[in-house]
């Protein structure tokens, strides 16, 4: 599995209004600029998090997003599962399932599957902003 253009900037931009942001809203403009990202396409990836209830939109002059949620409520997990859609590896059994397809899915996808939410357990925005391996100079 690879994260999308979506999943990535859908990331920076949250990590980028946990560090920039406050209680005044931050310009797309603002985070493309500093990220080096596509504006056009980081107003796609705002309104999915926007409609996924993790940024607030403001609308006029001086408008902008804001997080929805302190970045100790934000799992990294939900945010990639929202952007890049059911980020599950386990198809669901087919009715006339065979030997091989069970056995894959028992023994590795579900494993798998398993691995990825253990590792991103618990990881919330603020985790990411405050690791040791965080070195993003503002």
């Amino acid at each position: 599995m690879k994260v999308s253009t979506r999943g990535r900037y859908g990331l920076r931009l949250l990590v980028d209004l946990a560090e920039h942001g406050s209680d005044q809203p931050v310009a797309l403009s603002q985070v493309a600029g500093r990220q080096d990202l596509s504006e056009k396409y980081l107003q796609q990836v705002a309104l999915l998090l926007t409609r996924g209830g993790y940024l607030v939109s403001v609308k006029g002059a001086g408008g902008g997003y804001l997080l929805s949620k302190t970045p100790e409520q934000i799992l990294i997990y939900d945010v990639f599962d929202l952007l890049e859609g059911n980020i599950s590896f386990v198809e669901m059994p087919q009715k006339e399932e065979t030997a091989i397809q069970r056995c894959l899915r028992i023994h590795f996808f579900e494993k798998l599957d398993e691995k990825v939410k253990e590792t991103f357990d618990g990881v919330t925005l603020a985790d990411v902003t405050k690791a040791e391996w965080f070195t993003y100079i503002i």
